[in-house]
C-alpha cells in the first residue's frame, strides 16, 4: 500500500481514466450521447489531480522515467481535448490522424500502468485491471464491426 498520500491519488486518477474511457465507450455504444459528454468532461478533469501528482513528483525528485510518463499522459489528453472538444475534427476515420492517436492513447495508458507498479506492485495490478476494463469496453464498443468482418 502507498503510504504518499500524493501516490494515492495518482492511483485513484489512473483507476478513473481508466474507467472513465471505458464508460466512454459504452455510452457511445448505447447511443447515450449526453452520457459520454459528461463522462468524456470528468476524465478531461483528472487531469487536475494528475497535475498536482505530477508538481509534487517534481519537487521531491521523482525519476525521470516517471515523469516522461507523466508527459505521454499530458500529452494525449491534451491531443483529445483538442481534437475532441475545441476543434471536433473527426479524425477517427482517416488513419493518418487515427494512427498516431491510438499510438499516443496506448503510450498514456501504459504509463500511467508503469507509474503505478512503481508505486506499488498491488496498485499497479488494479490499474493492470482497469486498462483491461477499459480494453472490453472498446471491443464492445466495435463488436459490430468485428462480427461482420468475421461473418464474411
Amino acid at each position: 500500500m502507498p503510504a504518499d498520500p500524493y501516490d494515492v491519488v495518482f492511483v485513484l486518477a489512473a483507476i478513473a481514466f481508466n474507467l472513465l474511457i471505458a464508460g466512454i465507450f459504452i455510452a457511445q455504444k448505447r447511443k447515450h450521447l449526453q452520457l459520454r459528454t459528461t463522462f468524456g468532461i470528468l476524465w478531461l478533469l483528472v487531469a487536475i489531480p494528475l497535475a498536482v501528482v505530477f508538481i509534487h513528483y517534481l519537487t521531491v525528485g521523482r525519476d525521470m522515467k516517471t515523469l516522461v510518463s507523466f508527459g505521454f499522459v499530458f500529452l494525449y489528453m491534451f491531443v483529445e481535448l483538442l481534437l475532441d472538444y475545441i476543434f471536433r475534427i473527426e479524425f477517427r476515420e482517416n488513419l493518418v490522424l487515427h494512427v498516431p492517436y491510438i499510438i499516443l492513447e496506448y503510450a498514456a495508458l501504459f504509463s500511467l500502468i508503469r507509474i503505478s507498479f512503481s508505486i506499488d506492485r498491488a496498485w499497479g495490478y488494479v490499474v493492470f485491471i482497469c486498462f483491461w476494463i477499459l480494453m472490453t469496453s472498446l471491443i464492445y464498443l466495435y463488436s459490430d464491426k468485428i462480427w461482420k468482418k468475421a461473418n464474411r
